[in-house]
C-alpha cells in the first residue's frame, strides 16, 4: 500500500465520499477537496485534512495540490460543456504542477470515445488532456451509479407506486454500479502505477434488466413494483421544464446511443483480475437504504 498524501475531489459528494471513507479506514492519508469547510467537518473529525478550493478556480486548486503525491479526481456532473472541459483542465494542470505521481480519473458516468454524443466527446476531450498531460494517469468509466434510484425522479414512484419507470427497455441488461464499489475501484487504483495509461470500464457484478430489478424491489418491499420503460422522446419532454431543453436532449441522446448499442453489461473478469475489489450486488445495496419511509440513510 503506498502511504503518499491523496488529493479526493468532490469529497462531499456521493461519487467523492465513499473513497475518502475507504481511504481512511485504511489508514491513508488524506486530503479531502471541497467548496464548503463546514460540509466536510466530518472528515475532519476523522482525521483528513480539507482542502477549500473550486475546480474553476485555479489558484485554489495549486495550493490544495501542494505535497500532494496522488489524486483521485471526479468532476462534478453538469452539461455545461465548456465549464466540465475548464474543471477537468484546471486539476490536472494543477496536479501536473505538483508533480503528482498518479491521477485516477473517474470520468463519473459513461464515456463511449466514438459515439456521436457531445457529452461523451467532452468527457473524451478531458481524458484525452490527461493523457497529453504527461501526468501518469489510470482512468475508470462507470456506468449507470445504483444511486440514481434515490433520485426524486425515481423513487417516490417505487415507494408509493410500485412503479419504477427508468429510460430503458424493460429487457436490457445493464451493469449498474454502486457508490461504493466505484470508489474501492479508484482506491485500488491508487496501488497500481504499473497500470498508468489504461482505461477501465467498471459496471457491477449482475446484468440487471429493468424488470428483473422490479422484481428485486417486490421482494424487498414484500409488495408488487412493475418496470416502466419510458421512451426517450418522453423522458426528454419530462426533462425539459425541470433542466431545459438541451440538458433534456443531452440526457437522451446517451440513453438513446446506450440503447442502441443493444448491450449495457460490462465483462469485469479482466478488471476484477487487476483489481481487488468486492463486488456490490444489487440487493445488497437496496438493503444498505431504508426503502419505506422517506429517509435513503443506511
Amino acid at each position: 500500500m503506498h502511504d503518499g498524501k491523496v488529493l479526493v475531489y468532490g469529497a462531499t459528494g456521493a461519487q467523492g465520499s465513499p473513497v475518502v471513507e475507504q481511504l481512511l479506514d485504511a489508514g491513508r492519508r488524506v486530503r479531502a477537496v471541497t467548496r464548503d469547510a463546514e460540509r466536510a467537518q466530518h472528515w475532519a473529525a476523522r482525521g483528513a485534512e480539507v482542502a477549500v478550493a473550486d475546480l474553476g478556480q485555479p489558484e485554489t486548486l495549486k495550493a490544495a495540490n501542494e505535497g500532494i503525491d496522488m489524486v483521485v479526481l471526479q468532476l462534478p456532473l453538469q452539461y455545461d460543456f465548456a465549464l466540465h472541459e475548464a474543471y477537468g483542465r484546471n486539476a490536472i494542470d494543477a496536479a501536473r504542477a505538483a508533480g503528482v505521481e498518479l491521477v485516477v480519473f473517474n470520468t463519473s458516468a459513461h464515456v463511449i470515445p466514438d459515439a456521436d454524443v457531445h457529452i461523451y466527446q467532452v468527457r473524451q476531450e478531458v481524458v484525452d488532456y490527461l493523457h497529453d498531460s504527461g501526468v501518469p494517469s489510470i482512468v475508470l468509466r462507470p456506468t449507470f451509479y445504483m444511486e440514481i434510484l434515490l433520485g426524486p425522479w425515481i423513487r417516490p414512484g417505487i415507494v408509493d407506486n410500485g412503479v419504477m419507470a427508468f429510460p430503458l427497455p424493460a429487457d436490457f441488461p445493464m451493469s449498474w454500479v454502486s457508490a461504493s464499489e466505484m470508489g474501492a475501484y479508484s482506491v485500488a487504483a491508487l496501488d497500481r502505477p504499473d497500470l498508468a495509461g489504461r482505461t477501465f470500464d467498471i459496471g457491477g457484478p449482475e446484468a440487471l434488466t429493468g424488470s428483473g430489478m422490479a422484481a428485486q424491489f417486490s421482494d424487498l418491499l414484500r409488495s408488487s413494483v412493475s418496470y416502466m420503460p419510458i421512451p426517450p422522446d418522453a423522458y426528454e419532454q419530462a426533462l425539459a421544464p425541470m433542466f431545459g431543453p438541451t440538458v433534456a436532449f443531452e440526457v437522451a441522446s446517451q440513453v438513446r446511443y446506450i440503447i442502441g448499442t443493444g448491450d449495457g453489461s460490462i465483462d469485469m473478469k479482466e478488471t476484477a483480475a487487476e483489481f481487488s475489489v468486492e463486488p456490490v450486488t444489487l440487493q445488497q445495496w437496496l438493503r444498505g437504504h431504508e426503502w419505506r419511509t422517506g429517509s435513503t440513510g443506511p
